[in-house]
């Protein structure tokens, strides 16, 4: 097996905790609407399908960043009941909660700080669009710890497309072989990474056993560091 020269990374739950800004989001919205009869729960999963549903359109160009939020939050609003659903005014509810919950998840910048001292060369591809993301990696440093950063505009289609991986791997100047990919998704950055030829790990915090016992997987970053030996 060639030698590990590059570690590319997702962002949201794997370094960013999403998780838990979406949540501080959606109440806030639940919330301003006086909505109570939705547990928190059923109001992520919900909202996860939306994104789903609606992140076809966005990849495709067919709205921008801010008229899907727009579209989610409208529909979001129907399901909950809400007589008048403003998806507009929900949207500005959603986000400053959203931004206002912004923290990392355990480790982060130690781990990027780690994969430098190792001389790995890394990237983050996130399928979600460059404002948004770059902006969270500048707001916690971490943007001086990677040598590219690959949103949704910067790439020929989004994960699990094959070629999302293969221009991150052209970014760092490595060939598929010599790169790991490192996330939380299993679709996106483990079998996707590994049809592209990329080596995977799988981080997962929940306890459940990868699909595939010959992925190696880690419920920490920290536990992530012995893998790559």
């Amino acid at each position: 097996m060639p030698a590990l020269r590059a570690v590319i990374l997702d962002l949201d739950d794997t370094l960013f905790d999403d998780g838990a800004c979406t949540r501080a989001g959606l109440a806030a919205v639940a919330a301003g609407h006086g909505i109570s009869h939705w547990a928190p729960e059923e109001l992520f999963a919900r909202h996860a399908q939306h994104i789903r549903d609606i992140d076809p359109l966005l990849f495709r160009g067919e709205v921008s960043a801010h008229g899907a939020r727009v579209l989610r939050f409208t529909r979001q609003l129907t399901d909950l009941g809400a007589p008048q659903p403003d998806g507009e005014a929900a949207t500005l509810t959603y986000r400053a909660a959203y931004r206002g919950a912004w923290t990392l998840l355990d480790g982060a910048p130690d781990f990027l700080r780690e994969l430098r001292a190792r001389g790995l060369r890394t990237a983050i591809l996130t399928n979600y669009v460059r404002e948004v993301q770059r902006e969270k990696l500048s707001h916690f440093g971490l943007d001086q710890w990677v040598d590219a950063v690959l949103c949704i505009e910067d790439v020929p289609a989004p994960k699990p497309d094959p070629r999302a991986y293969q221009a991150a791997c052209a970014a760092l100047a490595v060939p598929p072989p010599e790169a790991v990919m490192v996330g939380d998704s299993w679709t996106n950055d483990v079998e996707g990474a590994r049809a592209a030829g990329l080596r995977a790990i799988w981080l997962h915090r929940g306890g459940q056993r990868a699909p595939d016992p010959q992925v190696p997987q880690s419920d920490t970053l920290a536990g992530v560091l012995p893998l790559l030996d």
